[in-house]
């Protein structure tokens, strides 16, 4: 009699279907809805006015701290900065509505408008950064005051009368000078630079007076000075509200308010 024996080897093929052969990945990926124009712009026009404000805020904290003095090389390349970044954020979000299938004009009109005026309020801004960090710093008559290498101390100011030898077309107005040079190469100091400011405008130096010498500058070796007058010529009428005095043009220089009674 035959007895039938299984093969412990032969199998029957799993049924096909989702938990079956063959096997079939899954994706578990969800599209997730793109962003809205509306909103995406909102998203950039953010994004671009808090870059504006920490770039604010890194301007304030150099020019109100002892890192002032590197505000010269430091604030424009925080500009630059603020323009690269600004530009991104706007090219970013034109290109992700883009590629979203939706049209962009009205965005880059909005975003176009918008990093234009962040760019004329930032010019405009650090027209006024640079005028208050290279503004004169206070100071007083009688007072030793210093501009670079140059100890200035100016005394006795006054208009009106006559000075021997000086023809002006206006009011004559001179001021005492005492000028050290504490620098370790020689120095100059120009009638030119210095400046008479009223309500009228300004006035240059006319005339740098050293006992019976008379010239536009004075020269002085390192460690030596020299006392003398500088003198102005100022239009009949005009009331000198204060003196600035520099060592040269484009340094920051020294403002001395004079006196209503003066």
């Amino acid at each position: 009699m035959l007895r039938r024996v299984s093969d412990p080897q032969s199998t029957q093929p799993d049924p096909v279907g989702p938990d079956g052969w063959p096997f079939v990945e899954r994706s578990t990926a969800v599209n997730a809805p793109s962003m809205g124009v509306v909103r995406r712009t909102l998203q950039a026009v953010v994004s671009i006015i808090g870059v504006q404000v920490l770039v604010a805020g890194v301007v304030l904290l150099v020019i109100s701290s002892y890192r002032r003095a590197a505000a010269g090389w430091v604030l424009p390349l925080v500009g630059f900065v603020d323009v690269v970044v600004t530009l991104q954020v706007g090219w970013l979000a034109v290109r992700d509505i883009r590629l979203a299938g939706k049209r962009t004009v009205g965005v880059r009109i909005v975003l176009v408008l918008l990093v234009v005026t962040m760019l004329v309020g930032a010019g405009v801004g650090g027209l006024a950064v640079r005028r208050y960090v290279n503004r004169p710093i206070a100071g007083a008559f009688g007072s030793p005051v210093m501009d670079r290498d140059l100890r200035i101390t100016a005394a006795d100011f006054r208009c009106g009368g006559r000075s021997k030898g000086i023809t002006v077309g206006g009011t004559t107005c001179r001021v005492a000078l005492t000028v050290a040079n504490t620098g370790s190469a020689e120095a100059l100091l120009r009638a030119r630079v210095q400046r008479l400011r009223g309500e009228e405008g300004e006035y240059p130096g006319l005339l740098l007076v050293e006992g019976h010498q008379r010239g536009m500058t004075w020269e002085l070796e390192a460690g030596a000075s020299v006392r003398g007058v500088l003198v102005f010529d100022v239009p009949r009428g005009s009331v000198p509200r204060s003196l600035e005095l520099r060592a040269k043009e484009e340094s920051q220089g020294v403002r001395l308010p004079i006196p209503a009674d003066e």
